[in-house]
């Protein structure tokens, strides 16, 4: 028997849960691989890169999870999608014992309970950290354990999430952090002290919440500071790059602050960059931003009321601040600025935990135990029978 997984993912923008899902499909190199998306974006071309034998297939049926739901129309069209799409795995996907089903994040949540009369089983990897609309928070959490075999959260604040809405009464959650491959960069020298924030431009990631921490900070003491911000806005919301330009405008903050446009590889830019900023004011559950910039020796500061307080030790691999105090913030900057001379071993010490927790390695060998341990016991049995029948 066949070993597949099968995978359902709801983007295909190629941001940080989209390269995480690729990363864990590797790892179980030996399975048969499919991957449904809901459409076609960047994302394919990274699989093709990276999975080269998976098959892909694009369902725009795939119901998933996004503000377009809260509506009747929205309703009514996902209870329509789900109808198509629960046809479409019951004719094209496998089913059999030796299938694990692979949920990536909580947006397609309601996809499991078309799952639920498959033989295989069941894993949902959680990347969210979900508050409000309380009530999906509350649904989703219940629908992942209750139609999961294993729940994966990909840190404890995001496991906590979970728990905040629903009992794990069966200990199906494990929290697992995500690793990655690192940042090659060669730091390249420069007068000024380098800022980057990388990340899409909308208020919950900081973009604004840094334009009022500057506002704070007298201008002769950011002399020799760049800031430089890497992201585009979201689809559909291009008038936010028009308001943090006319807030940067309004602060007199043109001659430091930089906006660079969405890329799909950041690499160059670590380069340049001394400090990462990833200021986010929504709980991030665990940014992959922060072990890029630790695996390339750079300092961090990040809020701590998400995941990445279990990834940076503050003030020894980088700076923790709050989310709602801007003072703090232009504090923690400031403090760069005055002690460039101990940048460089904030950095080394956060390159240093990435290498003893964050690595690509690190995240293949543990997630191949719990995979394992979730299909374990049917290839045990597979083998008890085999064993059995030779006997005889």
């Amino acid at each position: 028997m066949k070993k597949t997984q099968v995978i359902f993912h709801p983007s295909t923008e190629l941001y940080g849960a989209d390269r995480i899902m690729v990363l864990a499909a590797k790892a179980n190199a030996d399975f048969e691989t499919v991957i449904f998306v809901p459409k076609d974006g960047p994302l394919l071309d990274f699989i093709r890169e990276n999975l080269p034998k998976a098959d892909v297939i694009i369902a725009p049926e795939m119901p998933v999870i996004q503000r377009s739901l809260f509506s009747v129309k929205g309703i009514a069209t996902t209870l329509k999608n789900m109808r198509i799409f629960s046809s479409l795995i019951r004719d094209a996907v496998p089913d059999h014992e030796g299938v694990m089903y692979y949920v990536n994040t909580l947006a397609c949540s309601f996809v499991l309970p078309l799952l639920r009369r498959k033989k295989g089983k069941v894993l949902t990897h959680v990347h969210e950290i979900i508050d409000n609309p309380a009530i999906v928070a509350k649904a989703t959490a219940k629908l992942a354990l209750r139609y999961s075999d294993k729940v994966i959260c990909v840190s404890q604040a995001v496991a906590n999430g979970i728990l905040k809405r629903t009992k794990d009464s069966n200990n199906k959650i494990e929290v697992l952090h995500n690793g990655i491959l690192p940042v090659e960069c060669d730091h390249q020298s420069h007068q000024d002290l380098n800022f980057y924030l990388f990340g899409r431009m909308k208020p919950e990631k900081g973009q604004w919440y840094l334009i009022e921490a500057l506002s704070q900070i007298p201008k002769a003491q950011l002399k020799g500071a760049q800031f430089h911000l890497v992201g585009g806005p979201v689809q559909g919301k291009e008038e936010m790059l028009d308001d943090l330009k006319s807030r940067i405008q309004e602060n007199r903050l043109n001659d430091i602050v930089h906006l660079h446009g969405f890329t799909n590889d950041i690499t160059g830019h670590m380069a340049q960059a001394d400090v990462c900023l990833i200021p986010s004011l929504m709980k991030d559950p665990f940014p992959t931003t922060v072990l890029e910039a630790m695996s390339a020796k750079k300092v961090v500061i990040t809020t701590n009321h998400g995941g990445a307080k279990e990834a940076i030790v503050d003030q020894e691999s980088g700076f923790l601040i709050n989310p709602d105090n801007p003072k703090q913030f232009a504090k923690a900057i400031l403090h760069c600025i005055h002690e460039q001379n101990n940048l460089q071993q904030i950095g080394q010490n956060a390159k240093n935990r990435y290498e003893q927790l964050f690595t690509q390695e690190h995240f293949f060998d543990k997630w191949k135990v719990m995979t394992s341990d979730l299909l374990f016991p049917i290839w045990e049995n597979q083998t008890q029978i085999q064993t059995v029948r030779t006997a005889e």
